[in-house]
């Protein structure tokens, strides 16, 4: 299960967290966007961005910080 003992990160960390994993500074991201979500009791960010055709979407442990999710998508 999710440790919840803690607070939740913040938006702007699960942001971030997810731009270090993919590799991309924010300022070469566009159409960013954070939304906090829950899921079977689970609490997670969903961050979205793009950068050029590629579409990012990453799930984002609300808690620790821990990357759930990450997904690719090349628009042709």
């Amino acid at each position: 299960g999710q440790d919840t003992s803690g607070s939740l990160i913040g938006e702007a960390a699960a942001k971030s967290a997810a731009l270090s994993h993919a590799g991309v500074s924010e300022a070469d991201a566009s159409r960013i966007r954070v939304e906090l979500d829950r899921d079977d009791g689970y609490t997670y960010y969903e961050v979205e961005f793009r950068v050029g055709w590629t579409e990012y979407e990453y799930e984002i442990d609300a808690y620790s910080g821990s990357i759930l999710k990450a997904e690719r998508d090349i628009d042709d």
